[in-house]
């Protein structure tokens, strides 16, 4: 149990990860300490989500698509291991099953089940973060961690600086190896756990979104679909029916190939748009032109490759306390985030006990 005294905590991050932390840190302080957690969530993005992230139309904010995470893929394993978080998130409509039918899907273990947020995959993070009133200060891009007398000195490209007892990170971990200050000190005296998290690795790919009036024809032979033997689109879906909501203006969602986007991953969307809209044309030349366009990269769409061992959480200081976690210490997908965000708290409550 922790004691009378909070320490002071950064999450950086506000994906699924950082957002079951917060939730969890703050359930702590509810049950145990009164209600003193002193807890800040800082994002870089203008929105909560991570790669669970929702767009929204600029003409019609009903108008949606999930640029992230299309569905959620539920083993018998993990159903039974996480069962309180899918029934909690079942229970009160965050969740629920995939009803449609999505095309070339590889076959996965029997007893399996795939699960879509009908409001959107941002909903689902912003659930867990709205149920404590947890509120991430957005546009804080972090780019130093030093230690500074017994505490961490966080600052971010905007100019700001504040001071904590505990920092935990979980952001993709190339971002991790590019902070400066005392991290990158720190890391560079351990060769061994600075090469460990130079070996995870991501896919980046490229996203389109397309947004349409409510019943406009699309004129696909499919709702849902991954696509074999396209030079530049790996999975398509008309994305509100997807999200089980017929009754919503329509919208359509297409990912790139991994391989297209490792080979463009350095150009600026606005240098990507062109391409892919001739990619578009090309691969989908029946589709009617949109009401609006939006095209987003994933720097660092998915791990490929996991930390060594995937411990779910992994030290890089123990005082001031300063932890690092994530599917990159995991493996990727919601299991995976919920996995290392419990070995986070279980970590962090046994160093904090006699603060």
């Amino acid at each position: 149990m922790l004691s009378t005294k909070m320490p002071k905590i950064l999450i950086v991050g506000s994906g699924l990860t950082g957002s079951l932390v917060a939730a969890s840190l703050l359930k702590l302080g509810k049950e145990n300490i009164n209600d003193q957690v002193q807890l800040s969530i800082w994002e870089k993005a203008r929105g909560a989500g991570g790669r669970m992230s929702t767009s929204r139309s600029p003409h019609n904010q009903l108008c949606a698509a999930d640029l992230g995470a299309q569905y959620i893929t539920c083993t018998p394993h993990y159903g039974k291991e996480h069962s309180k978080y899918y029934e909690e998130l079942l229970s009160v409509g965050i969740l629920e099953p995939l009803k449609l039918n999505i095309n070339n899907c590889h076959e996965h273990e029997a007893g399996t089940k795939h699960y879509i947020s009908p409001n959107g995959m941002s909903s689902l993070v912003k659930y867990f973060l709205n149920k404590y009133e947890c509120e991430p200060e957005f546009e804080h891009h972090i780019t130093s961690v030093t230690r500074i007398n017994e505490k961490w000195c966080v600052s971010t490209l905007q100019g700001k600086q504040n001071y904590f007892d505990v920092v935990i990170l979980t952001i993709p971990v190339p971002q991790i190896l590019q902070l400066g200050g005392s991290v990158k000190d720190i890391l560079e005296n351990n060769h061994e756990m600075k090469t460990k998290l130079e070996n995870v690795k991501y896919s980046a790919r490229y996203v389109m979104s397309l947004y349409y009036d409510h019943g406009t024809e699309l004129n696909l032979p499919f709702d849902a679909s991954y696509i074999k033997d396209d030079p530049v689109f790996r999975f398509i879906a008309v994305d509100n029916l997807r999200r089980n909501r017929p009754d919503v203006p329509t919208s359509v969602i297409l990912h790139t190939s991994v391989p297209f986007g490792v080979q463009h991953i350095d150009l600026t969307v606005p240098e990507a748009e062109p391409i892919l809209k001739e990619a578009l044309k090309r691969s989908f030349p029946d589709l009617p032109s949109p009401k609006a366009f939006k095209c987003h990269k994933w720097r660092y769409s998915q791990v490929t490759k996991p930390y060594e061992d995937q411990p779910g959480v992994l030290e890089i200081s123990q005082e001031p306390l300063l932890l690092v976690g994530g599917d990159g210490f995991t493996h990727s997908n919601f299991d995976g985030c919920v996995s290392s965000a419990e070995k986070i708290i279980q970590h962090f409550t046994s160093k904090t006990a006699n603060l």
